[in-house]
Parts: C-alpha cells; sequence; structure tokens
C-alpha cells in the first residue's frame, strides 16, 4: 500500500490520510470514523487526533462559524451534541502539544464548484490549545494555535479559497517602539486552561527556530532601549556578540558600576504562557542570583514593535514551577 508523505500545504484525501495515520482499521467512503467524521482519534495513540475541518458546514441546525486569524488562530466547534463532560472534549481541554498531537486537514468547500468532484484537504500543520468557551456546549467552542505557523503562500490560500482574518491588536494605545511594564503575575492556577479569556487573540504557541530568533532579537532590542533610555543604563548585547551560550543575553551597568545579567524572553502570547529556560540560563542565574533578572516580554506587536513586560529577579529555580520537556540521553 502506497502512502502519500505529511507535507505542509499539499493536499490530501480522506483515505490518503487514513493511510497515513491508521491503514488498518476498516475504511469507508463515506462512512465511519475515516471516512465521514471530522474528529478522529488516531489508533494506538490515546490522545492523538486528526482534525478534518470544512468551513461553512451546517449539522443539526447549528450553523458552524469557523476561521482561521493571520496569527494562525483557528476558532473551531465540536459536534453539536457534544458537552463539556464529553470525554472527548475533556481530552481537548487538557491537550498538551508538547506530548501529543493533533493535525488539521482543511477544507472551505466540499466539493468544487467546476468539477463538482469532493474536494480534497489541505495539510495546515499541527494544533496547541489555546481556550475553550466555558459559557457555551453543544457545541463546545475552542481555540487553537497552529504550531509552525507562516502565512501559506498566495497560491496555496487561491486554490484553497481561503481568506484569512484580520489579527486584532492589544498594543494601539501603547505607541510604538515601547515596553511597557507590569506586575509579575500569579501563578497560573490548574484551572486557567479551562477559564481563561476565549476571545483572546494573543496566543504564541509557534515553534519555528527562524521566527523565534527574530522575535528573541526584536524583544532584546526593545529591553535594550528600555535599559538606556528609561533606566540610564549602558549596555551590552551579549547574545549577539557571543551567541545563547553566555547564560543571559544583555549586561547591564549601572551608574553606581554595578552589572546586571538580563535574560530576555519574548512572545507574542499572554502573560501567562509558558517559556523555555536552558540549564545554562537556570545555572547561571542561581549562581549570580543577586545580580540576575528576566525580562518577560509578552503581547509583542510586530506592527508597532511594542509589547508589555514583567521583571524576575534572582535565581529562576526558586520563582518559576519548572517542568522539563527535553533530556539528555545516554546508555
Amino acid at each position: 500500500m502506497s502512502i502519500k508523505p505529511l507535507k505542509l500545504y499539499d493536499q490530501y484525501s480522506r483515505k490518503e490520510v487514513y493511510k497515513i495515520f491508521d491503514g488498518v482499521t476498516p475504511f469507508t467512503i463515506g462512512a465511519g470514523n475515516w471516512g465521514l467524521h471530522g474528529l478522529v482519534k488516531i489508533p494506538k495513540r490515546e490522545q492523538d487526533f486528526v482534525f478534518f475541518v470544512t468551513f461553512g458546514q451546517k449539522q443539526l441546525g447549528h450553523d458552524f462559524d469557523e476561521s482561521i486569524t493571520e496569527d494562525g488562530i483557528l476558532t473551531w466547534q465540536s459536534q453539536p451534541k457534544q458537552t463539556l463532560n464529553n470525554k472527548v472534549i475533556k481530552q481537548l481541554i487538557s491537550h498538551n502539544h508538547l506530548t501529543n498531537n493533533i493535525y488539521l486537514f482543511l477544507r472551505t468547500k466540499k466539493k468544487d464548484n467546476k468539477t463538482k468532484q469532493v474536494e480534497p484537504f489541505t495539510y495546515l500543520g499541527r494544533l496547541a490549545f489555546i481556550a475553550n468557551d466555558p459559557t457555551r456546549e453543544q457545541p463546545v467552542y475552542f481555540k487553537w494555535q497552529i504550531i509552525d505557523w507562516e502565512v501559506p503562500p498566495s497560491n496555496v490560500l487561491n486554490r484553497m479559497g481561503l481568506i484569512l482574518q484580520k489579527s486584532i491588536s492589544n498594543n494601539e494605545n501603547l505607541g510604538q517602539n515601547i515596553l511597557t511594564e507590569t506586575k509579575v503575575p500569579n501563578s497560573m492556577p490548574n484551572k486557567l486552561r479551562e477559564t481563561r479569556n476565549f476571545y483572546t487573540t494573543k496566543v504564541d504557541y509557534t515553534e519555528n527556530s527562524k521566527r523565534n530568533s527574530e522575535l528573541g532579537l526584536k524583544g532584546e532590542l526593545l529591553v535594550i532601549k528600555h535599559l538606556q533610555n528609561v533606566l540610564g543604563y549602558d549596555t551590552i548585547h551579549t547574545s549577539l556578540i557571543e551567541g545563547d551560550g553566555a547564560g543571559y543575553d544583555i549586561e547591564a551597568t549601572k551608574e553606581d558600576g554595578t552589572s546586571i545579567f538580563i535574560e530576555v524572553k519574548t512572545t507574542k502570547g499572554g502573560i501567562n504562557m509558558p517559556f523555555m529556560i536552558t540549564a545554562n540560563e537556570l545555572a547561571f542565574s542561581s549562581v549570580y542570583a543577586r545580580n540576575y533578572e528576566l525580562y518577560r516580554v509578552y503581547e509583542y506587536d510586530h506592527e508597532f514593535n511594542s509589547g508589555k513586560f514583567f521583571r524576575i529577579k534572582g535565581d529562576l529555580g526558586a520563582s518559576l514551577n519548572l517542568k522539563p520537556t527535553v533530556y539528555s540521553a545516554k546508555l
């Protein structure tokens, strides 16, 4: 049985997707999980799913209002009969994109208007949970971030007939080229995943290394500007000079000659978005705790080159809830 490899923006029929992720259980066109359903659990992978999404559908009297923004945020609804207590819905709400996968295949219509043939789906990537609306069920309303999101090429968007929705900026009142300091947030409660604002648009789960490097540099430059223009510190952009191995990004010098070692973590996401800390950064913050600060830049806006930030001082191991996600292994 030939299997078409999974590739971003390629087109796939339901059977081709079935061959990639299953290929064993029976496949029937127009019936069963793979042939009909929009949400399919991948066999032998308890928390992994495939989403088949067709925009503009109507089922059991419910008009599905689904869309994707320019930032790659998918608004999606479950089946009309599903409630917040449904087992699968609970699995989706607790989805952790670091350990499990949801694959998005999308089309904007069921059939081609000219040929009248069934329209294939386009693979848009994996998903990360943002929020669900706890006030609505039957169906349950979700927002997802498409991981590694980059706006698809124009020929792909035209082929799909996909119109991306405008993203709403949270920083229009902040001005341009400016950082605004806020208080350090309280620890994220366990129930936050279910209760945070469903209508938020500033969430950033993207993991593309090039894109993260560009975003990180912009955040560092904004912090340097803040250190120089607002606090009057002299600065050395350490990460730009010697790379990321020092354990910090910026060395700032106060008027009294005291050095501060500053690590910058930048996201387009909200104040409670998790971020990655390396073992080197963690160790350095412990050794130089009296002179170490982490600047968490959040709600960064590309258009305005602006954002908000809070500071964490001292040993990061004593201040943060740390969860290992990558391991160094040997026999």
